[in-house]
């Protein structure tokens, strides 16, 4: 196709730290899904020209948008949609933020209340602890869950987390960990040590008040004492 070299640079330096897209960049690359076989150039800087900025555009009504010559109402609604994802995401950036104990569990039991198989799931927080992505695992085993240090490693190169949380849940109505447990934290420590991301606590809910926390019990400090880097390197060193 004609268009398709420019719009495979324009997505390349979409993914490029380096490049900044123009605005009228970005309006034709929202656009790219409309209208498939068609240059969407001249269509973005005609919305831009009538609305100004990105803003106005994602905010504008489908009437509004139509008024646009080359806009109809499919994609009127495409890009009015697309204005309310970003009033949602707004809506809730501050009811994930992990600022205390009470936070966390307050998301561990939104997250695994009522659940009938057990789940595991990390929640990787911005710096601010903020959370922006949940990774979840779930087995057809009713009561063992869990990931390989291969998925966790991956998903963190991917996402580059300042923090991840940890949490799963007991459906045998027992809070207390396992042998298995156990040892999944301190896997957890090592991946995180390894990755430069902190591991904030490992969560286990069996319950709204039946909730045990690995850093509320000490052990999270613990173990980023005897897992931590400058450790596992002497250790590393030690058996050679």
């Amino acid at each position: 196709m004609l268009h398709d070299g420019h719009r495979k640079r324009i997505c390349a330096r979409l993914e490029d730290e380096n490049s900044v897209l123009y605005d009228h960049e970005v309006v034709e690359m929202l656009l790219f899904n409309a209208f498939q076989r068609k240059n969407t150039n001249p269509l973005a800087h005609a919305l831009l020209d009538r609305f100004c900025t990105i803003h106005n555009i994602v905010n504008a009504s489908v009437e509004e948008l139509m008024t646009v010559e080359g806009i109809g109402e499919q994609t009127a609604y495409y890009i009015r949609v697309v204005g309310q994802c970003l009033k949602r995401i707004k809506e809730v950036e501050g009811l994930a933020l992990l600022k205390n104990f009470g936070d966390c569990k307050k998301l561990v039991s939104m997250r695994l209340r009522g659940k009938s198989e057990e789940h595991l799931e990390l929640y990787f927080t911005e710096k601010s602890g903020r959370v922006f992505r949940v990774h979840s695992f779930t087995t057809a085993e009713r009561n063992r869950v869990t990931a390989t240090a291969d998925e966790i490693v991956r998903a963190i190169a991917l996402a580059k987390p300042h923090g991840i949380l940890v949490a799963h849940n007991h459906l045998n109505g027992n809070h207390y960990p396992s042998d298995e447990d156990d040892v999944f934290t301190k896997e957890m420590q090592l991946i995180c040590c390894f990755n430069n991301v902190q591991l904030l606590d490992h969560i286990i809910y069996a319950g709204d008040d039946n909730i045990f926390s690995y850093q509320m019990a000490g052990v999270i400090d613990r173990l980023r004492t005897e897992l931590g880097l400058e450790n596992v390197i002497k250790w590393i060193k030690d058996l050679n």
